[in-house]
């Protein structure tokens, strides 16, 4: 049986995908290459991640990451190789870490947001403050919806159902 073809809402909703992955892909490459000149996009995602809540553990930023932990630890390792944040150990829980940023990496940081805050500036400059704010909010209810806790709609799909087997299925012995 050939596969039904794609409705129209379904081809709508993967050109708006491949779209925003086109444009993920353009706009990251774009502040990567802003960024590096003054620090890594991954060291700035930490600092960042530091600055909004300071005094995490590896566990809890890599959550917030979305890094596994292998990836953390040596991003880590190597930011508190530059001065820029420290490892201290976990007043209540003596297997772990918590990370601080130093006020070298917060200078470091601040200097490369401004940067970065006017590079995405002229990312979103075609775009008018109105058809910003309608950005915001279709990716704000894109997100919503997409968040592990929330509600699953039913799928659109009939659901294949399996015909019931014409034997049993407990062995037969001989």
């Amino acid at each position: 049986m050939a596969p039904a073809a794609a409705s129209e809402s379904e081809q709508a909703a993967v050109r708006a995908w491949v779209r925003i992955l086109a444009v993920h892909k353009r706009a990251l490459a774009a502040i990567r290459d802003d960024l590096d000149r003054e620090m890594t996009l991954p060291r700035f995602d930490l600092i960042a991640n530091l600055v909004r809540v300071d005094d995490q553990t590896l566990a809890a930023l890599s959550r917030s990451m979305l890094v596994t932990a292998g990836n953390l630890t040596g991003l880590v390792d190597r930011a508190a190789r530059d001065g820029l944040v420290e490892r201290r150990a976990d007043p209540t829980d003596r297997r772990a870490w918590r990370v601080h940023v130093t006020a070298k990496g917060l200078r470091a940081f601040r200097l490369a947001e401004r940067h970065h805050a006017a590079r995405v500036r002229t990312l979103f400059a075609p775009l008018t403050p109105a058809e910003l704010g309608t950005l915001i909010g279709l990716l704000d209810k894109l997100r919503a919806h997409l968040r592990p806790d929330a509600p699953r709609p039913p799928a659109s799909r009939p659901s294949r159902r399996l015909a019931a087997p014409a034997t049993s299925t407990r062995k037969q012995h001989r």
